[in-house]
């Protein structure tokens, strides 16, 4: 996320043309806003542009962007679109000196809109559809969030209580996501 002075917070990106074709406009964006202006190679210049996460519309010259098209509105002034990418292990950023790059956890954005604004601060619920890894420089998963331990199996201790009654005599079962809990005490109902 970008800083600009002390209270204004924006993602980079920029404006297309009606005609442009989104994923090459929206590298060029980026490629102008944050590849340094010498790249010392051409993986400076590549973006791996992932799914659009949210797009917000303005359905005419009001200040407010709204997640959906009001239906009365056939011709909106402004889609505005959220784009997930995916960073290699190494990239060089370059960034304007009126401009600080920040990384904000997801935990100050959400539900934080007198801040960092309604689009900004949804940014944690749009992301709740995906599994994140964390990968150590040899290239083994750490972590998967939420949820799974590295292994892929169990929870870190975590069990849901599924309670199975095919016969009405209320048997009870142990899952832990679909696999049968073996061992593991802490449940979660």
């Amino acid at each position: 996320m970008l800083q600009i002075a002390n209270a204004f917070f924006k993602l980079p990106g920029d404006y297309l043309l009606p005609t442009d074709d989104e994923i090459t406009g929206f590298k060029n964006r980026l490629n102008e806003r944050l590849s340094p202006t010498t790249p010392q190679s051409d993986e400076d210049l590549e973006w791996d542009v992932g799914d659009c996460v949210a797009q917000w519309w303005r359905p005419n010259h009001e200040t407010f962007l709204y997640p959906f098209l009001p239906a009365h509105v056939s011709r909106p002034k402004e889609l505005k679109k959220l784009y997930l990418i995916h960073l290699p292990k190494k990239k060089l950023l370059s960034v304007p000196k009126n401009m600080k790059l920040l990384a904000v956890p997801l935990f100050e954005l959400y539900d934080n809109a007198p801040r960092y604004g309604p689009q900004l601060s949804a940014i944690p619920h749009y992301l709740s559809r995906y599994r994140f890894e964390f990968v150590a420089e040899d290239g083994t998963v750490e972590a998967r969030m939420p949820g799974l331990g590295a292994d892929g199996g169990g929870t870190n201790g975590m069990a849901a209580k599924v309670l199975v009654d095919g016969d009405g005599g209320g048997d009870e079962q142990m899952h832990t996501n679909g696999h049968e809990n073996e061992g593991h005490d802490n449940v979660i109902t």
